[in-house]
């Protein structure tokens, strides 16, 4: 999965199939790992309870190695229960013009608060069909420069409109999410009007050195690729640019 030419920020569809549909909806293993092949059983998924405990720290502790004092390198992230990489190490993107997104590295991981729906299984023309998995699984890109990794995207299909409430719910009562821009006139890029929804939000988090920060905006025609989708994009620095860009309003 690489990000868009005109996006830092994107995952195609396509690639969220090709992620999404080649990785059982269970818990991670605890190393890189490539992708397995597409399951032809529908894994059960965990009980509230043991999905709510399992996966609301799946997003902090992803976010606590990126948001260190420094940026962190790619090996800092070899190792996290919550994420399963199906790219063993992080590959070139000639797909981008920014230093920050040279490199990226592709995986999955599960949010709380979702229950079960239909998803596309992957496959291609008249053998395409559907199967059961997790909302809240969703496709993990990592991208960065040669060193560092300076920006994460995540993203799942269905397209949310209460994306507060669903970065809220991944973590600790103590942390807040707090808006800082949305309300945005035109789509990134372009002189269209906006119809991502695009919204910012500052996240402080229990143990996080540092504030993250956060966008959130959907796609809601997946066309054949899927039943559109909600991308979550996070950064170490206020993406003030990007904000003025699709001239948004300040919350």
């Amino acid at each position: 999965m690489r990000t868009a030419t005109n996006g830092l920020h994107a995952l195609s569809a396509c690639a969220l199939v090709i992620c999404l549909s080649a990785c059982e909806p269970a818990a991670p293993p605890t190393g890189p790992a490539t992708a397995p092949t597409a399951p032809t059983t529908a894994t059960p998924a965990p009980s509230a309870p043991e999905q709510a405990k399992m996966t609301a720290s799946s997003l902090q502790t992803l976010l606590s190695v990126f948001a260190g004092q420094t940026a962190a390198d790619w090996p800092a992230f070899d190792n996290l229960s919550a994420v399963r990489w199906s790219d063993p190490k992080p590959l070139n993107n000639p797909d981008t013009v920014s230093p920050d997104a040279t490199h990226y590295r592709g995986g999955d991981m599960l949010l709380a608060g979702f229950g079960e729906v239909d998803v596309p299984d992957g496959k291609v023309g008249a053998e395409a069909g559907i199967r059961k998995d997790n909302e809240g699984h969703v496709g993990v890109v990592l991208h960065g420069n040669a060193n560092t990794v300076q920006s994460i995207a995540l993203q799942k299909f269905y397209p949310s409109d209460n994306t507060k409430s669903i970065l809220q719910r991944q973590f600790s009562g103590d942390a807040t999410v707090k808006p800082i821009a949305g309300d945005c006139a035109l789509d990134n890029g372009t002189s269209a009007a906006n119809t991502q929804k695009n919204a910012f939000y500052e996240l402080t988090i229990a143990n996080v050195a540092l504030p993250v920060f956060a966008e959130t905006y959907v796609d809601e025609d997946g066309g054949n690729q899927g039943p559109g989708s909600t991308n979550f994009v996070f950064y170490r620095a206020k993406p003030q640019q990007r904000i003025a860009r699709m001239h948004c309003k300040a919350s």
